[in-house]
């Protein structure tokens, strides 16, 4: 996962937190709190809607297993609160069509939201640490190991990408102001998931996922952007395999390539 200033893994045992300071790359490997279900569990956690439970469960997880996700995340919150507010209250005390263009985002939020999130990611450093994570894991899943050269090679687009799920989630944020019903709170999660599931792997959901990475989430990242994403995942390899363990001072690292 990207962020402004480095980049965060998850295994099945650890995860790791990667960031440059000072032309240093300094790197945090946590005990993963990534629960995996087993048996018969497993199976069931692949069924309908259940796996949708499990994926928001697992997503609430990975929150709470990195505190640099964590705080993200509620900055967001935040500001997106904040934006919602702003909007109502301008459009109560404008008025005019300036005020009923507020309205209009006040009641879609999704809309300016998603223009503020793509500018972040587009023309900050995370979307290129986004372009770089991809660059990584596609380098280690090509050649079951992790290096500059490698990772150079790829692809910047990343079929799984979380961020194809966007194209369900505006879908749905745009129908939510129609549905006066309390219980379509929750279950809009479920909803967004499952068409995830089941459309997400189509021609159309990939183009259209691919674009948005392409124009709108994603850029090409520098060297130092690659190696931040390269050290972070081969120091989660490296204790995934029980060469390393968890530490709570970072692992500091010089530049190698």
């Amino acid at each position: 996962m990207a962020r402004y200033g480095g980049i965060d893994f998850f295994g099945p045992n650890y995860s790791s937190s990667a960031e440059l300071r000072d032309g240093k790359i300094y790197v945090w490997i946590d005990p993963s709190k990534l629960w995996q279900p087993e048996g018969i569990l497993a199976r069931i956690s692949q069924w309908p809607v259940v796996r949708s439970v499990f994926l928001w469960f697992r997503v609430l997880l990975q929150l709470l297993g990195s505190i640099w996700v964590l705080v993200s995340f509620v900055g967001i919150m935040v500001v997106l609160w904040l934006i919602v507010r702003l909007m109502d209250f301008g459009s109560e005390s404008i008025g005019g069509p300036l005020g009923a263009i507020l309205a209009f985002f006040a009641i879609f939020p999704i809309l300016p939201i998603l223009l503020l999130f793509f500018a972040a990611m587009k023309f900050t450093v995370i979307g290129r640490y986004h372009g770089a994570e991809h660059k990584a894991v596609a380098a280690y899943e090509k050649y079951g190991e992790v290096t500059l050269e490698g990772a150079k090679g790829m692809s910047r687009l990343h079929p799984r990408c979380g961020t194809n799920i966007l194209i369900y989630i505006v879908a749905i944020s745009l129908v939510t102001p129609f549905i006066d019903w309390a219980p379509w709170a929750v279950l809009q999660f479920i909803v967004i998931s499952e068409a995830w599931f089941v459309l997400g792997r189509t021609r159309v959901s990939i183009a259209i996922g691919n674009f948005i990475q392409k124009y709108l989430t994603t850029s090409e990242p520098g060297r130092k952007e690659l190696e931040v994403a390269v050290e972070s995942l081969n120091e989660l390899l490296r204790a995934e395999r029980g060469e390393r363990g968890a530490a709570k001072e970072p692992v500091l690292l010089s530049p190698r390539y």
